[in-house]
């Protein structure tokens, strides 16, 4: 069957990513990355394409506060290109997708926020095991291969950050949607 060949190519290809990520992480030439400006682009990129069921991408930059962490930026931008791909197929029709970034103590922390169900209390980590997917139904078999997050956080942690998901809630404890927060270290030379 079609399905399971794509499904099939999209793994083999997904582990050959895998594979290669620790060697180009440990040799690759980190540079200063302002993530403020990186995560603008992209929200820019975003919305600029045809999303799906008219899911919209905000940003949100708070503080004034340089933003700039030491790392590589293709792979910075492979995170939260991530973490906004998961977000869009959990949102609602014509839903926003928020994207915020802001400094805190030592870190800068960028947010992404979903307006759909939110994640099972025991999934919170779980959805960060290689091979491990939970999608809609719509968003159709065999166009994940489950190893998205698990490849953010092994990025993330070579960067010394941190990921992590929680879901929103209301004053009522009900579900808003989920985020996933990531926390870097900033360049110390830069701020």
């Amino acid at each position: 069957c079609s399905s399971d060949l794509k499904r099939i190519d999209r793994l083999i290809s997904d582990i050959s990513d895998a594979s290669r990520l620790d060697a180009e992480l440990s040799r690759g030439h980190s540079d200063p990355v302002d993530i403020a400006k990186l995560l603008e682009t992209i929200a820019t990129i975003y919305n600029g394409m045809d999303l799906p069921r008219g899911v919209r991408i905000a940003f949100v930059r708070e503080g004034a506060k340089t933003q700039i962490v030491q790392g590589l930026d293709e792979r910075l931008g492979q995170v939260f290109r991530n973490l906004i791909d998961n977000a869009i197929s959990f949102t609602p029709d014509n839903g926003t997708v928020t994207v915020t970034v802001r400094s805190e103590d030592l870190n800068v922390r960028a947010l992404v926020d979903d307006t759909g169900p939110g994640i099972g209390d025991n999934d919170l980590e779980r959805i960060f095991d290689r091979f491990y997917t939970e999608r809609p139904p719509e968003h159709g078999f065999g166009k994940n291969s489950g190893l998205g997050l698990a490849i953010a956080r092994q990025i993330v942690s070579s960067h010394n950050g941190r990921i992590w998901a929680e879901n929103r809630r209301d004053a009522t404890g009900n579900v808003l949607g989920a985020r996933c927060v990531v926390e870097l270290p900033l360049n110390r030379m830069r701020t």
